[in-house]
């Protein structure tokens, strides 16, 4: 059996299954995890509000990594928001601007803000955003919250529309595919991997007590930082590649049975 004293896992094609619901058994391994005092902590690119909203009556028993590692949460309380500079800002919001098909989310620590009202794009937005307001110009709102990600929204074909068009941004600031629809944007030193060696250092915690899940690009770093990562087994393939061990299929509740067989855990 492993020696764990905190598990860590992405939510989008990780713990959530493809229709974004919780594995049925998850309160109960929480439950048991608490018993055993290990702390379990949500990572995703998702807004820490939204985060919280799919954990009704367990949201103040985790701690967060959300916005891709910009802004962490632990015992209910904001430990960081990494805030971006207004210049680089104005930077990616022109070109995101000037390139077909793409539109700029700005995600602070109190709300998202977004331009272009479309069905889809506010569909896929009210997935990730509990707090969203639809602004005339988004960089009015600058000045107002602190900007810690740029959201970049593509309908369909992120990863060869948006993504090149933002690359140039790298290795200034942290450019990262989250998803077949989206780009973050992030102060280059953001990543879930930065965020969890942080959370794991306020928990005195060593990375070898770790596990984590993954199934996509930006979670790359998170798996590296972690002593026992698991790539899911319907993962990108340059996480499979990465990665050996398997933490199951996101549809079969892969992140429940994963943990429970490694810990010994009977649900």
């Amino acid at each position: 059996m492993l020696d764990i004293d905190v598990i860590v896992s992405d939510f989008d094609g990780t713990l959530l299954d493809d229709d974004k619901h919780l594995p049925e058994q998850f309160p109960a391994l929480l439950d048991a995890l608490d018993r055993r005092g290990i702390r379990f902590i949500a990572a995703s690119g998702r807004q820490y509000y939204n985060i919280r909203a799919q954990l009704p009556g367990m949201a103040d028993r985790v701690d967060y990594i959300a916005e891709n590692g910009a802004m962490t949460v632990q015992n209910g309380e904001i430990c960081s928001v990494d805030e971006i500079p207004a210049a680089d800002i104005a930077a990616v919001v022109d070109t995101v601007r000037r390139t077909p098909g793409c539109y700029p989310i700005l995600c602070g620590a109190q709300c998202a803000y977004f331009e272009n009202e479309f069905a889809e794009m506010r569909h896929h937005c009210e997935l990730y955003y509990e707090r969203l307001d639809r602004v005339d110009d988004v960089m009015e709102y600058v000045t107002r919250d602190r900007i810690c990600k740029i959201a970049v929204f593509h309908s369909h074909d992120a990863e060869h529309v948006s993504y090149p068009a933002l690359l140039p941004f790298s290795p200034r600031m942290q450019v990262a595919l989250s998803g077949d629809c989206w780009v973050d944007v992030m102060n280059a030193s953001v990543n879930k991997g930065a965020a969890l060696r942080s959370l794991l250092a306020r928990l005195h915690v060593s990375p070898e007590r770790c596990m984590a899940f993954g199934d996509y690009l930006n979670d790359i770093e998170l798996l590296q930082a972690s002593g026992h990562p698991y790539a899911m087994d319907n993962s990108h393939p340059q996480l499979l590649a990465l990665f050996p061990q398997r933490g199951g299929h996101n549809n079969r509740e892969g992140v429940v049975r994963t943990i429970c067989r490694a810990l010994e855990i009977s649900l």
